[in-house]
């Protein structure tokens, strides 16, 4: 279990039966853990299953919003919506529900996950997956300045249309391209420089500009830092 969790235990009068954990607010460990054989229990203040990472309808939606947007009431009382009101410091929405809004889901922490790794494996194996919705990502964009969105090339043929990349530069990215989609432990390019930050690897082995080479690191490798390995 996360030790970001918060756990705690019930009195050994209210157990129906012997229980392995106990899990406040629902969340995937619930599951994966009553899948696992293990007799769980999980207790949680809303009145919809996920916390913070619950999916909601549009009505849901206006209701949760219109209790973290109130004025300051019953937090002596309900500490966890005092600590939601602090970390959603600004909800609004305008207009009204739509027709047959439960039609309509919106996440209220939207991820995004590899499509290979252990995550996907524990997914599926735990039977998780049954209860979430999964979609490939269309487009990346990355915020560059006040007022400024640059879309990132999401293929081979965007790349080519792109006038903004110069022709060197595109066949400098196709090099670092075909090095990715393959085995490249063995390489020769990552010889000594397993600690090299990212950024400073894709400028000086397949010679980017620094521009492109941000773009790889922020847009398509998901790092947090230039710094980063």
């Amino acid at each position: 279990m996360s030790s970001l969790e918060p756990t705690f235990r019930l009195p050994s009068s209210l157990r129906p039966s012997p229980i392995s954990s106990n899990v406040v607010y629902t969340h995937l460990s619930t599951s994966a853990l009553a899948k696992a054989g293990y007799k769980t229990v999980h207790v949680d203040p809303n009145d919809y299953y996920g916390g913070d990472h619950a999916t909601l309808s549009v009505d849901e939606i206006v209701s949760w919003a219109n209790l973290r947007s109130a004025s300051v009431g019953n937090e002596s009382t309900n500490g966890h919506l005092a600590g939601q009101r602090n970390r959603f410091v600004s909800v609004s929405y305008h207009g009204s529900p739509p027709p047959a809004s439960r039609q309509y889901s919106i996440s209220l922490l939207p991820s995004i996950i590899p499509s290979v790794g252990p995550l996907i494996s524990t997914l599926v194996d735990s039977g998780v997956s049954r209860y979430g919705g999964f979609k490939l990502l269309e487009q990346v964009a990355l915020y560059r300045s006040p007022g400024s969105v640059q879309s990132v090339p999401n293929s081979k043929e965007d790349v080519f249309k792109n006038r903004q990349i110069s022709l060197i530069d595109k066949r400098r990215l196709m090099r670092f391209f075909t090095f990715v989609s393959s085995d490249f432990e063995d390489k020769p390019e990552l010889h000594d420089k397993e600690a090299t930050p990212f950024i400073d690897f894709l400028t000086s082995v397949f010679t980017l500009e620094r521009s492109i080479a941000e773009t790889i690191v922020f847009a398509l490798a998901f790092c947090t830092s230039l710094q980063g390995p």
